[in-house]
């Protein structure tokens, strides 16, 4: 009898341990999804989500931030960094049914609720409130703004959606428009029609993603969608 009560002590103490190394598993699983300064998906959570997100054809938008730079020569990255997260912050309010995740550095993919002029106004909306002014310190404070590209999902494609709307997003920056809509014309990089243009940096998102990040895809869109 004792020999019994043993074993069953010994299995549910196996079972509880198990049940903490799947939490911790899964918990890491979801870490590996979300950017660690801002706490919004990062690229490979933006991919673990997408096919959840694909099911509405949303907008897809590129924002990159401009006078950022200046921002971390002068003030130093930890202003930088309070930029970044503060920025990070009022997208999430403001992409409202979307998503926003963090691609590297000052650049951002937008997943916006459709059709295309209901994302533009919200994009307009996104960078007027983005211009607004960040305390960094103690009597200072700095401004940035953002220049965006948006572009339709066609297919369900999220790499070729990023490629174009990063392309748009070029021509707001150069034209200084603020917020443009990919124009297969003006955008298309193979002819003299669009402006020249170094190699994307959105183009290198996988096109498969890895069973771990797939898995933790649903708890990250309830999470982090705002």
């Amino acid at each position: 009898m004792r020999a019994l009560v043993f074993m069953a002590g010994a299995v549910a103490g196996v079972t509880a341990t198990m049940a903490v190394a799947g939490s911790r598993v899964a918990a890491a699983r979801r870490r590996e999804c979300v950017d660690a300064l801002t706490g919004v998906p990062n690229r490979a959570g933006l991919h673990a989500a997408w096919p959840h997100l694909a099911l509405a054809a949303p907008v897809v938008g590129v924002l990159d931030l401009d006078g950022f730079k200046p921002v971390n020569d002068t003030y130093g990255h930890a202003a930088g960094d309070l930029v970044l997260t503060t920025i990070a912050a009022r997208l999430r309010t403001r992409v409202a049914g979307g998503l926003v995740a963090r691609l590297g550095g000052d650049e951002f993919a937008l997943i916006l609720p459709g059709p295309i002029r209901h994302a533009y106004a919200t994009a307009v909306l996104t960078a007027a409130e983005v211009a607004l002014s960040i305390p960094i310190g103690e009597g200072i404070a700095v401004t940035v703004t953002a220049s965006i590209g948006l572009a339709p999902c066609v297919g369900g494609d999220l790499a070729q959606a990023l490629a174009s709307a990063d392309a748009a997003m070029y021509r707001a920056k150069t034209s200084r428009s603020g917020v443009v809509v990919y124009d297969p014309v003006a955008d298309d990089r193979t002819t003299s029609a669009a402006d020249p243009r170094p190699v994307v940096r959105v183009r290198d998102l996988p096109t498969t993603a890895t069973a771990a990040p797939r898995a933790a895809a649903a708890s990250l869109v309830s999470s982090v969608r705002v």
